[in-house]
């Protein structure tokens, strides 16, 4: 059986997946903060992820980031994916869904249709899924800075950019 783990470092993980993926793929880092604010849990801020692709990813590495934690998929995934698809297959549901357009799931979504992915449901939520474990696989082999950073934000609540390099070091490969 796997072993309970608190909503706080959970949610550290989670912004420390965002924040290493993004280092990773040239994002410039200005904030990492694990105390809740304007309804999120946690918040990971940076500059210069401009290609949809890359922001898809940024996205979803903070699921990743607990899969890897956890051992399994988070529930939160497969609800903002798939509350993200059924929004962009059905726009009127975007009023019945408040506040799902901050999301990550959704997030990712939106930035995959915007690199060509095709529309039809099963196709995206193949090309979500693909997306995700490539993500998954490479924040497994920059695990070491993923958990430091998560550990440095439960001790400290947030970081800023100097102190998010010093903490991670040098990013990872790009995925």
């Amino acid at each position: 059986m796997l072993e309970k783990v608190s909503t706080r470092t959970r949610i550290a993980y989670h912004e420390a997946g965002h924040a290493v993926l993004s280092a990773a793929m040239g994002g410039r880092l200005k904030h990492v903060s694990i105390r809740g604010a304007h309804g999120t849990l946690g918040r990971t801020a940076q500059r210069k992820l401009a290609r949809p692709a890359d922001l898809a990813r940024a996205y979803l590495a903070g699921f990743a980031a607990e899969h890897l934690l956890t051992g399994r998929r988070p529930r939160q995934y497969d609800a903002e994916t798939g509350l993200g698809i059924l929004a962009h297959t059905d726009p009127s549901l975007m009023e019945t869904f408040d506040g799902i357009e901050g999301t990550d799931g959704y997030g990712a979504v939106r930035q995959l249709l915007r690199t060509g992915v095709p529309e039809e449901e099963a196709e995206l939520r193949r090309e979500v899924d693909r997306t995700y474990e490539g993500v998954r696989l490479s924040l497994a082999q920059a695990w070491s800075a993923v958990k430091a950073l998560a550990e440095a934000l439960l001790e400290h609540e947030e970081l800023e950019g100097e102190a998010i390099g010093a903490v991670i070091g040098r990013p990872p490969p790009r995925p």
